[in-house]
């Protein structure tokens, strides 16, 4: 499974919901998670891989710069992490 099957496989998944999962893309500014999933007042940041992979450092240095702000992010690469930001979007 590629990366591209799994960010498809995440949007699919979040509108099917009911949220929207938009893809992120910031000039000028490097290493920001692929898409932002939003549903129900809440959001989650993910950064999506190929099986196996994981994030780059200056990726690695964003996930930390949002997670500080108070965010949640999320790096997943498989299907069901695809499920796993599910379950964040729906959790109180």
């Amino acid at each position: 499974m590629k990366e591209r099957d799994i960010e498809q496989a995440l949007k699919a998944r979040i509108v099917a919901l009911g949220g929207v999962c938009w893809k992120l893309v910031c000039p000028g500014t490097t290493g920001v998670p692929d898409r932002v999933c939003l549903m129900g007042g809440r959001i989650v940041f993910v950064e999506v891989k190929a099986p196996g992979q994981t994030p780059r450092p200056i990726q690695s240095r964003r996930i930390k710069q949002l997670r500080g702000l108070g965010f949640s992010v999320m790096v997943i690469d498989s299907l069901d992490g695809v499920e796993e930001v599910a379950d964040a979007l729906r959790t109180a």
